[in-house]
């Protein structure tokens, strides 16, 4: 299970946090280190070297490489790493990417400025500035994020910055609880397989919650970057996945052990926004959808990618493997559904535009159907999902409207024992459908009782 910040709330609010480069004033050196990071880092490491140059420190920088000379300290105009930028430059750097005039721009005062250094920012452990986070508007409530414990019987949802938990059984969702969870709004939940745990991400926040009774066990705000996108509960026993980064930059997976709080790797996965992650069922590959248009495949035992899926035209918003872990299916903002093989990397289904962006993704039904809610409020189903070959893009499959909401929705969970489709909107509200199609539930997602303010133990 999967949950993910729909774009369009993502980018604005993104943008609001961004630092852009001043000029004439003096230029942040984390974000000359995160550009070096993102863009150079992986070709020119202590380990790796090429060209004979390494960016792993300031003092590498200077003593430059096979070529000689990398950089001059205060002269842009002369300085070879800032030349070699340019969309006109041959050689050009880095290879297969043009960064922005924006950002050549930066690195060029960068350089003017006296090549300032932070150790922690290339090493991805400090966010870009301090941030302040405001309270909530009271009528901003967004459901982004929900999850259903292992047993089906609890539902968590993040609704505006509180953790809200239900109790699931035949006769539907009963309230329980709910604790003010973040200042930023809820981006993600994931249950551990014990199902007593479980951990909400948000902006440079994580926490860890015992579910029963609701309270906090710990919290995490050291080492992460952005807005915490999606959780994962893996790869390995007792581990957490968060999908982190910076907009237009870099989106970031980090590994996290949530009973010592500690961030034990990561890495660079895409060059924006990490919008979703979903772990196949034997554990082997993770997926990541990016707002770089690309969906990419990972060992995540060592971090290594795997594949690179391209196809889709805008960002990839949404994605779920298929039980067996052999297909995955992913959603995007240029509105298409496509469904992946996983061994042959193939786009094997696909289907045409429809009315509104993918913003999540269920595979259910023992495989035998994908869910999926759209940003217009639509809940459909995708039944006789036929693989073709070559690079048709023609319907292959049977899609069938079960479903609407009056406003967008932006999270999902289905219930492996009734089939129940659980979704959560826009304007704060869960809503719920049989497997027949009939809405069996419209309530408000977060009830008027006062919210509880755990603290750490």
């Amino acid at each position: 299970m999967f949950v993910i910040m729909p774009f369009r709330l993502r980018l604005f609010a993104a943008l609001l946090l961004l630092p852009l480069p001043v000029m004439g004033g003096s230029v942040d050196a984390a974000l000359a280190m995160r550009l070096l990071k993102t863009n150079c880092l992986s070709c020119h490491n202590e380990e790796k070297r090429k060209g004979g140059l390494a960016l792993s420190s300031r003092e590498a920088l200077l003593a430059g490489g096979d070529a000689g000379v990398a950089v001059v300290a205060g002269k842009p105009e002369e300085s070879p790493l800032i030349q070699l930028l340019s969309a006109s430059a041959d050689p050009h750097m880095p290879p297969k990417k043009q960064l922005t005039q924006a950002q050549i721009t930066l690195m060029g005062e960068w350089v003017r400025q006296g090549i300032l250094w932070d150790a922690a920012a290339l090493a991805g452990q400090t966010p870009s500035r301090p941030v302040v986070l405001s309270a909530l508007p009271p009528n901003y409530r967004p459901v982004m994020a929900v999850a259903l414990s292992p047993d089906g019987r609890h539902l968590a949802v993040g609704c505006g910055h509180e953790l809200v938990m239900f109790s699931q059984d035949a006769k539907g969702l009963v309230y329980q609880t709910k604790a003010h969870a973040h200042l930023d709004p809820v981006q993600s939940i994931a249950w551990m397989p014990d199902g007593k745990t479980l951990v909400t991400g948000a902006f440079r926040r994580v926490v860890v919650w015992e579910a029963e009774p609701l309270r906090q066990k710990r919290e995490i705000v050291s080492g992460l970057t952005d807005r915490i996108t999606a959780v994962l509960a893996g790869p390995g026993p007792g581990r957490v996945l968060l999908a982190d980064g910076l907009v237009a930059e870099s989106g970031v997976v980090r590994e996290l052990d949530p009973v010592s709080g500690e961030i034990v790797r990561s890495w660079t996965a895409h060059d924006d926004t990490i919008f979703a992650m979903a772990l196949s069922s034997d554990g082997k590959h993770l997926a990541t959808a990016g707002g770089d248009k690309l969906v990419k495949l990972w060992d995540p035992a060592t971090g290594k990618e795997l594949a690179r899926l391209e196809g889709h035209s805008s960002q990839v918003l949404s994605l779920a493997f298929h039980p067996d872990g052999s297909q995955l299916v992913t959603g995007g903002a240029d509105r298409q559904l496509k469904v992946w093989n996983v061994a042959t990397r193939e786009n094997v289904v696909a289907f045409s535009s429809k009315a509104s962006a993918f913003n999540a993704l269920h595979w259910g039904e023992g495989g035998a159907a994908v869910f999926a809610v759209l940003d217009d409020g639509a809940v459909l189903k995708y039944t006789g999902l036929i693989s073709h070959t070559g690079a048709q893009s023609s319907d292959s499959g049977h899609e069938k409207r079960i479903g609407e909401a009056a406003s967008a929705l932006y999270a999902l969970a289905v219930d492996a024992t009734d089939g129940r489709i659980i979704a959560g909107t826009r304007e704060g509200r869960i809503l719920a459908w049989n497997k027949e199609g009939k809405l069996t539930e419209d309530l408000p997602a977060s009830p008027t009782q006062a919210a509880t303010t755990p603290t750490s133990p």
